[in-house]
């Protein structure tokens, strides 16, 4: 894939999350209010969208946790698919396959998965070099 191309497909994952990701102020530090699951997905997304890989294990536990983040839309899971794709998590493949296409998941599954693959087909794989001539 060109990268021109990937990039579109990294525009358009970055303007899904920022038009749907609920608008409220990040909690501060020492704030005494309890946390959401729906407060953590919301740091976690900003976090995907500012490049935090450390945000990888919250937005996985869409998937792997049942009732984390999740309303009957579904609309969280293609939050998580779309932070897990800008952070280049290919272990979440299956989990971002794994999910129904329904409302926003119809835009948001195919595009996560385009961004992994466009990753995978830069990326060599471990172990693999270039033959010498």
């Amino acid at each position: 894939m060109p990268p021109e191309e990937k990039q579109r497909l990294i525009d358009r994952a970055r303007a899904i999350l920022l038009e749907h990701m609920r608008r409220r102020e990040p909690l501060t530090p020492g704030e005494d209010r309890p946390r959401s699951s729906y407060d953590e997905l919301d740091d976690a997304v900003r976090g995907a969208l500012a490049g935090d890989r450390g945000m990888v294990t919250t937005l996985r536990r869409v998937f792997d946790e049942p009732g984390f983040a999740m309303t009957n839309s579904l609309h969280e899971c293609a939050l998580a698919s779309l932070g897990l794709a800008l952070l280049g998590d290919r272990q979440s493949l299956q989990r971002i396959r794994g999910v129904i296409p329904i409302n926003l998941n119809r835009e948001a599954k195919p595009l996560a998965l385009a961004i992994l693959d466009a990753g995978e087909q830069e990326d060599p794989p471990p172990g693999s070099s270039l033959p010498e001539d």
